[in-house]
């Protein structure tokens, strides 16, 4: 993702803001068009060069302030074409147009299978993502973001929480909040490990869930996307997890 959080959401940024100077310091820095040895070997023609760079800026501007919102695909399409910046390889694939869709129709099913699982499959999926959701990508991973994982919390404070479950979208097995919560039952090796004395699921899970909701405070919220909510709510009644008027079933 470095291409769009390095060079085009900041070039976005100053192109929002007005400002030349940031605009023109992006460009001349890394963009191919302005590169030193071709504005050298353009000669007489370097103002044909500015030329460009400038249509070009001004066109993606348009193109991500627009409607519908630009993915980022669109974004990487425009780059590409108007030679912005240099894609990296492993992009340029959905740097160019969609193929035909009898091409596609034509596809072995297996070689389909096998794309689902590769990284190709996965660049093209994140590809389709809103370009306005890089700057949220980006301050999340740089630690600025308002959100982070369960883990990521660790050892911070914040005046409110909200902290959001979902086993179903975790898609893992070391943690299970239904479990924690008595919401389903415990498994065949939950109840061996206890025997043993071992850890088990919903060791690791209590604990999880200590260190999320002790990062609050002054209050707390916590959004529990259950299979069956009425079942869950009785349960974290039952448990003692939440007083009746803690909880509030939505949908």
């Amino acid at each position: 993702m470095g291409i769009f959080t390095r060079e085009i959401l900041p070039l976005v940024k100053a192109l929002r803001a007005g400002d030349r100077f940031a605009t023109a310091a992006i460009i001349r820095k890394t963009s191919p068009l302005l590169d030193r040895d071709a504005l050298r070997d353009a000669g007489e023609a370097q103002q044909g060069r500015l030329d460009r760079a400038k249509g070009a800026c001004a066109g993606l501007l348009a193109l991500v302030d627009g409607q519908p919102p630009a993915s980022l695909r669109d974004v990487l399409r425009y780059v590409a074409e108007h030679r912005l910046f240099t894609v990296p390889d492993v992009l340029l694939p959905f740097a160019t147009a969609d193929p035909d869709p009898a091409d596609e129709d034509d596809a072995d099913e297996n070689e389909e299978e096998v794309d689902n699982k590769s990284e190709t499959a996965a660049w093209r999926q994140a590809l389709e993502a809103p370009f306005d959701q890089v700057d949220k990508y980006d301050r999340y991973v740089r630690g600025v973001s308002q959100f982070d994982t369960h883990q990521g919390v660790k050892g911070l404070e914040f005046p409110r929480v909200m902290v959001v479950i979902s086993d179903e979208e975790a898609r893992g097995f070391l943690f299970n909040y239904d479990k924690l919560f008595g919401a389903k039952g415990k498994s065949k090796t939950d109840l061996d490990n206890e025997a043993a004395g071992k850890e088990t699921t919903i060791d690791r899970t209590r604990r999880l869930f200590y260190v999320t909701c002790s990062r609050a405070e002054r209050s707390l919220a916590v959004v529990y996307y259950a299979e069956n909510p009425t079942a869950s709510r009785d349960a974290l009644l039952q448990q003692g997890w939440f007083a009746e008027d803690e909880i509030e079933v939505v949908g």
